[in-house]
């Protein structure tokens, strides 16, 4: 009986460790399904759901406004050396900065697409100075900078000579066209028709035409404030936002030319109440924006959401050169990526990935770093290339960079600057 009683627990407790091992085995693949296919699969689609743009979401409201805004650091070159590098001398700079802007960003959104999956919206900016993060430096801090609209204006001059005579030509007021100088710059457009030549050329052969240089000369003092040199003394807020002004009550040829440069369409320049003109790097930034995006909402393809599809209804810029072989658009035409305010979730290490700024009129390639930790949060780190403004060329196969507008600077013979520089002419000049 005993040997009965004993066989019977043994099977029990034979019966129950194996059950106690196939509910063991069982939650192991429940635990394992769950935590390598079911959550991950859960939290994934639970991310997806949280970024896609749909009409009011969460996600929504913050594609709206930002919750916070945007640090904008400025660092600007202080010469220290003007007058001696007018007599030749090379210039002294010193960095002064940071000067921190906050940026706030809100969408006007004109509608979504039919299917849900693109949403078109104008982005309005506001900068505002931070007192606290830019101390000790000031918006009121005095520097010495180049003189950008004067050097700009100049440029433009010796390139398109031609066309700006014209112009001038054709706003010079009743009382000069009744002058003999009319006549000079009648003979001076007749000839440079011809075999282009520089203004100093001109001038060279031609003891009229020199007298009218002189003419221009003078005038151009009173545009520019009789300036003394190629830089111009101002504040940080003035060389930023406010304005540098210029073409103050000008007259005659000079009003001419004032005219000229407000009609050139600056991004940079704008006319003010008085009539005088400012240049300023950012004001046409700090506003109302003008430019209609059109964006993935990320319906359909998460990974996609806030990707650039369309800037003012074109799919590709009009800035940089295009092949001439070809009907094809260029690389440096491309809009890739997002505006940078957000970006798709779901990064992997090692990936790249674009930004598109409309401050250069690009598309900007970035390369992951490293991984860190920000506010015990983890992420990735990613930094710009050497392919930014440094490896700029043929060599590079991105010589659609090199729009060669700028004259009488040091640059390859391919018309490409040197590492580091990007012409923008063709960008902020509309």
């Amino acid at each position: 009986v005993n040997k009965k009683k004993k066989r019977v627990i043994m099977f029990k407790v034979f019966h129950w460790s194996l059950m106690g091992a196939g509910l063991g085995l069982l939650v192991s693949l429940l635990g394992f399904y769950c935590g390598w296919f079911l959550f991950p699969t859960m939290i994934h689609k639970k991310v997806e759901e949280s970024v896609i743009i749909a009409d009011g979401s969460e996600q929504y409201k913050r594609f709206i406004q930002t919750p916070q805004p945007l640090t904008f650091k400025v660092y600007i070159f202080n010469v220290t050396n003007p007058h001696k590098v007018q007599q030749g001398a090379l210039p002294i700079v010193k960095e002064i900065g940071p000067y921190v802007y906050k940026q706030y960003r809100a969408k006007k959104v004109k509608h979504f697409s039919h299917d849900g999956s693109k949403i078109t919206f104008v982005q309005d900016q506001l900068y505002t100075f931070d007192a606290e993060a830019s101390a000790p430096f000031r918006e009121s801090d005095h520097i010495v900078a180049l003189n950008m609209h004067m050097n700009a204006f100049l440029q433009v001059f010796e390139r398109e000579i031609t066309d700006i005579l014209q112009g001038f030509a054709n706003r010079i007021n009743s009382r000069l066209n009744r002058t003999p100088g009319v006549r000079v710059l009648k003979r001076l457009m007749d000839r440079i028709r011809g075999k282009r030549k520089s203004v100093l050329q001109i001038g060279e052969n031609d003891p009229s035409l020199a007298l009218l240089l002189v003419h221009l000369n003078a005038n151009l003092k009173a545009i520019f404030n009789d300036p003394k040199t190629m830089f111009v003394h101002t504040t940080v807020k003035e060389y930023l936002f406010d304005g540098v002004r210029f073409c103050i009550n000008p007259q005659g040829l000079a009003k001419a030319i004032c005219n000229q440069i407000k009609d050139g369409g600056s991004k940079t320049i704008r006319e003010l109440k008085d009539g005088s003109l400012a240049f300023s790097f950012f004001n046409h930034k700090n506003g109302t924006g003008h430019d209609v995006y059109e964006v993935h909402t990320g319906k359909g393809d998460a990974m996609r959401v806030l990707e650039i599809q369309k800037l003012d209804d074109n799919h590709h810029l009009q800035v940089w050169l295009n092949s001439s072989d070809n009907n094809g658009t260029s690389k440096c035409n491309q809009i890739n990526g997002t505006d940078a305010s957000m970006y798709p979730p779901f990064r992997q290490k090692g990936d790249s990935m674009y930004i598109f700024s409309a401050d250069i009129c690009r598309s900007v390639q970035l390369f992951y770093q490293k991984e860190i930790m920000y506010k015990g949060i983890p992420g990735y780190r990613y930094s710009i290339g050497e392919n930014f403004v440094n490896d700029i060329g043929p060599e590079h196969d991105n010589e659609c960079f090199c729009v060669d507008k700028l004259t009488n600077i040091i640059k390859r013979k391919n018309g490409c600057l040197y590492a580091g520089a990007l012409d923008l002419t063709t960008c902020l000049g509309k």
